[in-house]
């Protein structure tokens, strides 16, 4: 009989891991959330890197701060209410299974697998000489969170993925003269993940040719917890070209984080328990940057057009290579994501001296491939529609509404299982159906000058 540890060393990359693992459902591109300005929601975030209307603009470019005078506090939330319908699914075993043993059994569809969740934002500035401003913003750029039935046909590529992102980001801007402007942020992060998926043990078992192992009769669970700080950078610029027209660049840094956590197993046979052992494990996640142009203009003295271009490297992310401290080999999966593009356009109107009315239009691209796509992120192409309002109630407080309603493209599966225990996806096997997405986001901010 083959030794069960010596064929499947790397048996923890079947338990744990999956392409797109640390991938959540989010809003943007990959798993990224461009929801950090509920004033410039109403925009479609069009024009945001040139500055935005309040301290809110100040995650996408520090050097936006000093077109604001004295103290700014913006406080609001984005509620993200994605939706993500699994339908006209089917899963089959590695070839190397009998045929009487390769189809999955469970629930071919399944409802909103997607979570929804408000995304809070803090952001402030204050005015420390004439040229020169001290802000401070608190966000959260990236984010995921997906949950499956446990019978869920899929369950052996995901069940739980849970991902949370916090960016504490001091930062400094400075008026060179009355055209151009500079700024720097420093970003304290704070990533914590947790994924889960089911194991089959009755295959692993099956496989190794140990007796009495049949496909599918012994599903077990799997679960990685990790958390960890990371520290980068945000540069922006801004050009007051002439009194109507501004011009805002600005490079949020890429970031690479090593997890640390814990990996954790239950239903494991006992002749399988040396391959799976709880004990500490490492996981790395590439983070990628992005680098955006804004463009504001003020036609008239009661419109404003906004236009903006934002570049997201995720050919970065390809790779999720997990490391454990048990004895077992690192298991790698390979993501093969592609570099992304948001283009928007908006339009700003001064209904009055105290109401401006917004409206926006965004095209985002996806950043998951067909052959990579997961469960964890049925990430697509997507088209924003945005409409926001904002009304002063007195010369101190400011307050402002958006809506976004995002159409995302259907998303594929299409996962193949290989025909060797070194397969990629060999023990969860192929996997295949269609996503049907959209996401609704309502956001709300209060704003105080002093």
């Amino acid at each position: 009989m083959t030794s069960p540890r010596s064929k499947f060393a790397s048996a923890p990359l079947i338990a744990c891991l999956v392409a797109g693992a640390w991938a959540p459902r989010a809003v943007a591109s990959g798993f990224q959330l461009r929801e950090q300005s509920p004033s410039a929601q109403g925009n479609a975030f069009a024009g945001i890197s040139a500055g935005g209307e309040d301290a809110s603009g100040i995650f996408f470019n520090p050097a936006a701060m000093t077109q604001f005078q004295n103290f700014q506090l913006s406080l609001g939330a984005s509620y993200v209410a994605p939706v993500a319908e699994f339908g006209n699914g089917s899963a089959t075993r590695a070839p190397i299974f009998q045929p009487a043993d390769r189809t999955i059994a469970g629930a071919g569809s399944h409802p909103n697998s997607a979570k929804a969740v408000p995304l809070p934002v803090l952001a402030a500035q204050w005015a420390l000489s004439d040229s020169l401003r001290l802000g401070l913003t608190v966000n959260a750029p990236f984010g995921m969170g997906t949950d499956y039935h446990q019978d869920f046909l899929g369950r052996y590529h995901a069940l739980k993925s849970d991902l949370k992102i916090v960016d504490i980001a001091p930062s400094l801007a400075y008026r060179v003269d009355d055209h151009w402007s500079v700024g720097v942020a420093l970003v304290a992060r704070k990533a914590t993940a947790e994924i889960s998926n089911a194991v089959d043990f009755g295959g692993i078992e099956a496989a190794a040719g140990i007796p009495g192992g049949v496909p599918g009769a012994q599903d077990g669970l799997a679960k990685l917890k990790g958390d960890k700080w990371g520290y980068g950078y945000r540069l922006g610029v801004t050009l007051q070209a002439t009194d109507s027209l501004r011009i805002g660049l600005a490079h949020h840094a890429a970031m690479n984080l090593t997890l640390d956590g814990t990996i954790s197993y239950s239903g494991v046979p006992a002749i399988l328990a040396s391959n799976f052992q709880n004990g500490k494990a490492t996981a790395e996640l590439n983070l990628p940057s992005t680098t955006s142009l804004g463009v504001s203009y003020q036609a008239t003295e009661k419109l404003t057009l906004l236009g903006e271009v934002a570049a997201t490297d995720w050919s970065r992310f390809h790779e999720l290579r997990v490391k454990f401290q048990t004895g077992q080999a690192d298991s790698a999966t390979r993501e093969d994501w592609h570099d992304t593009l948001f283009t928007s356009l908006g339009a700003t109107w001064k209904l009055s001296e105290v109401t401006r009315l917004r409206a926006g239009l965004a095209y985002d691209q996806g950043a998951a491939t067909d052959a990579t796509r997961t469960p964890r992120i049925p990430d697509a192409d997507r088209t924003w529609v945005s409409l926001g309002l904002g009304h002063r109630f007195c010369k101190a407080f400011y307050l402002d509404l958006g809506y976004t309603h995002i159409f995302v493209k259907d998303s594929v599966i299409g996962l193949a299982s290989g025909t060797t225990p070194d397969s990629l996806d060999f023990y969860r096997g192929n996997l295949d159906g269609q996503f049907k997405n959209h996401i609704d986001i309502l956001a709300l901010q209060g704003r105080f000058s002093f």
